[in-house]
């Protein structure tokens, strides 16, 4: 099963927070950085940037499906 991993980074001055989001399966590792407008809590934040990330992983996902449609009907 997939692990993930938030961590704040930084504050920023125009109420935006940075953080970096670790996804690790198996083999495969990726990690990057989401900013967001500061929500005014920790845990309002961080979800914030799970559902950020959740929308990343979706258009991931759709791209990667087109791709791979693509590639079958090439051959």
């Amino acid at each position: 099963m997939a692990e993930l991993e938030v961590t704040k980074v930084a504050e920023q001055l125009n109420h935006r927070v940075l953080y970096s989001v670790r996804l690790s399966a198996e083999a495969n590792r990726m990690e990057f950085p989401i900013g967001i407008q500061d929500q005014g809590s920790a845990s309002a934040n961080e979800a914030a940037v799970l559902a950020s990330t959740l929308a990343l992983a979706e258009e991931f996902d759709a791209a990667a499906r087109l791709q791979l449609g693509a590639a079958v009907t090439r051959r």
